[in-house]
């Protein structure tokens, strides 16, 4: 990861060795429309995907706070995203919903699996910053007169918000970078990870995606860093 962001300023591009500090590549980026629109594309399905995967995944981890039947079901059921090899679920979603249900490629057809993709790991999130003292507090809600709606709006969600928004953080960065389950439904809208992997199979790795990999290395792991600051802190 180093070596990207320092030869993402090589004027000489992929030479080596470093030849001289520049930010032409960066400039060139910022110019080429396609990888653009590719970045847009992904930004908006990673900001959908986050809502429907962070709401999911705040209902599943509330439910698993009381026993109900089939509880190990659904988590093994929830556990297949992350098993099952990307490409493999790629394959098979294109099958079920280009083949069997005749739907179209497009960008929102990708959202399926992206939320397949990034549901899990959500719901980790949340299931690991659950605060220890939450039971209590909601406990001496009920004691004092309160009903449930009062008590997950007044109790419950204020002290999970910030796992929530943690949980949050990670599931747009996960589906920002995915590229192998969406690849074959996506048609001609390509995405930031697909539009780089297109460019560099049909030419080779090019600065400007070496300058596209800083920014997206640096801000996911920011992010990251965020999501993890979140939820550790509010588990304490």
């Amino acid at each position: 990861m180093l070596s990207l962001i320092v030869f993402s300023f090589n004027e000489g591009g992929l030479t080596f060795p470093f030849v001289d500090f520049s930010t032409r590549w960066y400039v060139e980026l910022f110019t080429s429309q396609g990888i653009i629109t590719a970045v847009e594309r992904s930004l908006k399905l990673a900001f959908v995907t986050m809502i429907i995967a962070t709401i999911l995944a705040t209902a599943t981890v509330l439910a698993y706070r009381r026993r109900f039947q089939g509880r190990h079901a659904v988590l093994y059921l929830l556990l297949l995203g992350i098993i099952t090899p990307g490409i493999t679920y790629g394959v098979g979603a294109t099958l079920f919903l280009n083949q069997l249900l005749g739907l179209s490629h497009g960008l929102w057809l990708a959202l399926t699996v992206h939320v397949v993709w990034t549901l899990p790991f959500a719901t980790i999130v949340l299931l690991a910053g659950i605060p220890p003292n939450l039971p209590e507090n909601e406990q001496a809600a009920r004691i004092m007169g309160a009903d449930e709606r009062t008590i997950f709006r007044e109790i419950t969600l204020p002290q999970i918000a910030p796992t929530v928004l943690g949980a949050a953080v990670f599931a747009f960065t996960l589906s920002y970078n995915e590229a192998t389950r969406s690849l074959l439904l996506v048609g001609r809208q390509n995405t930031m990870p697909i539009q780089v992997f297109s460019i560099a199979s049909s030419r080779r790795a090019t600065p400007e995606l070496f300058a596209l990999g800083s920014i997206t290395t640096v801000l996911s792991t920011i992010l990251l860093l965020l999501a993890g600051f979140l939820v550790i802190y509010r588990s304490r």
